[in-house]
């Protein structure tokens, strides 16, 4: 049974909003073009079945949206709509980095790879 892949997710989602100028998995060397998306994903088996097949895994994934003039709270607001539409669940905290403004927002949830749905531990 194959892991449902929430990385190329995360990225697919993330370019579709044609809002950022730079989406990567890697903070690049030098951050100079905004707005910037970096995010990164972890996984962990949360269920497997009597063959030993990962039928349910649990997925972490972190956006950090960077912007140097303006708000991002309409593509934050965007974001928590369109994972949280999803079943994801989130978290959201921001700072200003002498002038850049910074969103880190952090998704949990259970995917479950036979039928492609999330959900949340409980």
């Amino acid at each position: 049974m194959e892991i449902y892949n929430v990385k190329a997710l995360v990225n697919k989602t993330l370019r579709d909003l044609n809002y950022f100028k730079v989406v990567s998995p890697k903070y690049p060397d030098e951050m100079t073009t905004f707005p910037t998306a970096v995010f990164s994903t972890a996984h962990n088996a949360y269920v497997r079945d009597w063959k030993g097949q990962e039928t349910d895994t649990e997925w972490n994934f972190t956006i950090d949206l960077f912007n140097k003039n303006g708000s991002l709270t309409d593509v934050t607001n965007k974001l928590i709509d369109k994972f949280s539409s999803m079943g994801f669940s989130n978290t959201v905290g921001d700072q200003d980095l002498s002038g850049v403004v910074r969103v880190a927002i952090t998704f949990t949830g259970i995917v479950d790879n036979v039928n492609k749905r999330v959900y949340q531990k409980g």
